[in-house]
Order: structure tokens, then sequence, then C-alpha cells
């Protein structure tokens, strides 16, 4: 998306300035998406790389994130990423179309609302974080692959730089590669904290990067070298299971147990505790099977237990 901003446009930003942030973020975003590539005066190249490290750079590197023309160029970039090329085209047809039948001017709200109808999806979380909320998030990777298998496991951990997100749901692009040139992006779809992720390679991998082609807007990201999993899940189990009135957490591992939750079969939350260190009480939780999640500071383990009666 190459997008070229004209002169009578920083006039207009400038005389609306004192408005709600929203309101120029409208006028970025009518902007961006109606304006035709014509004389330069600012030239904004989604698709290069280059320009989106310099810009990401310039946008997290400020104590606070205003809106800006930049950024929510970055955004709908990294919309298109979320969505796909094909379904972010069309659905940014689809929105012009709208505003020519109907005579009006993008907003944020009419934009959102045409492109989940195009697409049948709630992106909901995606506008509240990026369009409403403010700061980035800044990622840890961990990883291990199995010498022999080459199976790897990676868990994928997120902070924020501000409290208005509580997390940052957007996909996580990683890249492994090897000293022989062999190299493999992955992308890690994220709708957690702490979440753990299994697959298969063909190659060895020597190094992890995180997001190198810059499709998002993050910064200070950290790469460390992880756990065997399947150690892990041996070494932290519960017990007694099936169990009564309550399970203990046996952890002969070297990872700290962080934090358990409990849920049903309905994938209802029904207990939580951070850096547990009692026995976890079962009485409140109704009879049959119940997924537990041990958060630990090297990766996140699932396991099932039976609730008696």
């Amino acid at each position: 998306m190459k997008r070229i901003l004209p002169l009578i446009l920083l006039i207009f930003s400038c005389a609306i300035y004192s408005q709600e942030e929203m309101n120029i973020q409208d006028v970025y975003l009518q902007e961006l998406i109606t304006t035709p590539v014509g004389d330069n005066f600012a030239n904004l190249n989604t698709e290069d790389v280059n320009w989106r490290a310099t810009t990401i750079k310039k946008i997290t590197s400020k104590t606070t994130e205003k809106v800006s023309f930049s950024k929510t160029a970055m955004i709908l970039h990294m919309l298109k990423y979320k969505l796909g090329d094909d379904n972010y085209i069309n659905a940014i047809d689809a929105f012009l179309l709208e505003l020519n039948e109907n005579n009006t001017s993008a907003t944020i709200k009419s934009f959102q609302t045409s492109i989940e109808a195009h697409l049948n999806e709630d992106l909901s979380d995606f506008f509240n974080d990026w369009f409403v909320g403010k700061g980035h998030p800044s990622y840890e990777v961990s990883w291990f692959q199995n010498k022999k298998t080459k199976a790897i496991s990676i868990t994928a951990t997120q902070k924020q730089s501000d409290a208005s997100v509580s997390f940052f749901e957007m996909p996580l692009p990683i890249k492994v590669s090897n000293k022989n040139g062999e190299s493999q992006i992955i992308r890690l779809e994220l709708s957690e904290n702490k979440q753990s992720f299994k697959g298969m390679l063909s190659f060895k991998i020597d190094s992890v990067s995180i997001d190198p082609e810059y499709q998002l807007i993050s910064r200070n990201n950290t790469v460390k070298n992880g756990v065997d999993q399947e150690v892990l899940n041996k070494t932290i189990s519960l017990y007694p299971n099936p169990a009564k009135t309550y399970i203990n957490i046996q952890n002969s591992s070297d990872a700290i147990v962080e934090k358990v939750s409990i849920f049903d079969m309905l994938g209802k939350l029904v207990f939580e505790e951070d850096n547990p260190l009692l026995a976890i009480n079962l009485k409140p939780l109704a009879f049959g099977i119940h997924l537990i999640k041990i958060e630990t500071d090297q990766g996140t383990l699932h396991k099932t237990i039976l609730k008696e009666q």
C-alpha cells in the first residue's frame, strides 16, 4: 500500500488537531484508502521493509504514542497482514464502494463495520487494541528443537507498553534458520499470553528471529533458548488424579510455576491463582473433567483432571 500525503491534508489536520484524536485518525484513514499515488510530498510505502522498519522505530520511540499518519498507515498494513492480501483488498474495495454510494467520508467505526460485514469476522479486538488503545507490544520467544526428530516447541510471551491494552491479539511472524542457509517463516496465531506451539521441521535450527520483515508495531523483542516441553510436561504433574477435594502440583523441574487456571469442558474459567504454593481447593468445582493450564517461566502446559463427586 503506497500512499502520498498532499499538502492540503497537513493544513486540514492542523486546523482540527484540537479535536479528538479519533477524528484526526478518521481523516488519516480517509486519505490513506482514497488517495491515489500522485505528486510526491510525503511518500508512505508500507510495502517497503525499510520504510516499515524506520517507521516502527519512530512510532515506538516516542514517550506517548499519539495518533499519526504513519502509525495509521502501519495499522492498516497490519490489518492486511492479519486478513491476507486478497481479503483485505476486496474488503477495502467494498468499503470504498459504500462510501461512494452513500456520499460519505470514512470513519474508523464505519470502516470496522464494513470490513466485519464483508468478511463475516469479528475484528473488535484488533480495532480496540490498535486504533483505540495506546502503546505497543514487546515479545519474548523461547524455543527448543529435538535433535533427533527436529520437532520444535515455541512459547511466545507478550508485554504491553501501556495499560490501555491488556493483550495485543495479532499474528506474530518468526523466522527460523540455520548456518546452511535454510530458513522458514512461521506465523504464530497468538490469542493469549504465554502461548505454546509445536511443529515439525525438516532442518536443524541455529537461530530464531522475531518479525524479521517488520510486519508489526513492536519493540524490544527478545529470543531465548527454551526447554524440551515433553521433559517439562513429565517433570510437572498433578496429584491425586482423579481428585475429590484438592490437587497438588508436583514440580521436579527448574521451571517456576507462575499461574494455574482451571477450565470446565465448555471452556469456562472456573478457577485461577497466581504463584500457587499450597494445594488447590476443588470443592467449588462441579463433577467431571477439567482442563488445567499451568503457566511457567519456561512454557505453558495443559493437563486434565477428573473431579469426583
